[in-house]
């Protein structure tokens, strides 16, 4: 039941800019349809970035969208596919990095065909004893928008919290 509370505590942001007894009943449910389709969105990217699917991660992204992080900043979906796949691909017979992508605390605002969300992350790798340690956590801000009738990233900005890492500092605008 936890998607649920997730869902729950989105659509209270997300209604933010009005009470919901100023919206009618189709805006209300449009808004919660609309907050679940990004939520999906939101899992999705850590789903196919875990499964090395950079061609299905990459379509996540708007024809005009932004990748901002470690990798420095990335704009449009072939783009931002040839860097990941370059960065995050096996080298000399290693295996691929078996680590997770763990998503939680969304926060979504959903206005009209624009949306903007903040997601904490952490990503789980298995220790030298198999067992899951964090090696990272951090938060994105993204910018949403429809596209084609359905949610893509516009701008996505990963942000390092543990350990410290700024890339709107390091990437040029």
């Amino acid at each position: 039941m936890r998607m649920g509370a997730v869902v729950a505590a989105a659509f209270v942001v997300a209604s933010g800019a009005g009470s919901a007894g100023e919206l009618t009943l189709e805006q209300r449910v449009q808004r919660q349809e609309d907050i679940q389709a990004i939520l999906e969105l939101i899992h999705e990217y850590g789903r196919l970035l875990d499964a090395r699917d950079f061609a299905g991660y990459a379509a996540l992204f708007a024809k005009e969208g932004e990748w901002v992080g470690g990798f420095g900043r990335l704009k449009g979906p072939a783009m931002i596919r040839a860097v990941v796949e370059e960065k995050m691909s096996p080298r000399d017979g290693a295996p691929a990095p078996g680590g997770v992508h763990v998503f939680s605390n969304e926060r979504i605002r959903v206005e009209g065909d624009r949306a903007t969300a903040v997601t904490k992350w952490q990503y789980v790798v298995p220790g030298s004893d198999g067992r899951p340690i964090t090696l990272m956590l951090g938060h994105y801000d993204d910018v949403l928008v429809r596209e084609d009738g359905r949610w893509k990233f516009l701008r996505r900005v990963a942000h390092g919290d543990i350990p410290f890492h700024d890339p709107l500092a390091d990437a040029p605008q």
